[in-house]
């Protein structure tokens, strides 16, 4: 997670962005750590993981300074 967050948060982007980022990925460290936790990856893990890739595009794409 280091090295996703340095290379997210330290990529250009706008305080609203890099604020939306932050949250994002405490959000994604949380679940991961959740997930670990657990016996077997499910279905439902994997469409959560999916969401937060898609979240993390979106403020990428539109908040971009």
């Amino acid at each position: 997670m280091p090295f996703l967050r340095g290379k997210l948060l330290n990529n250009g982007y706008n305080d609203k962005a890099k604020q939306e980022l932050q949250w994002l990925l405490n959000q994604l460290e949380a679940y991961y750590n959740y997930v670990a936790s657990k016996n077997s990856v499910e279905e439902k893990h994997l469409q959560a993981m999916k969401s937060f890739y898609r979240e993390i595009l979106t403020v990428l794409s539109l908040d971009r300074a």
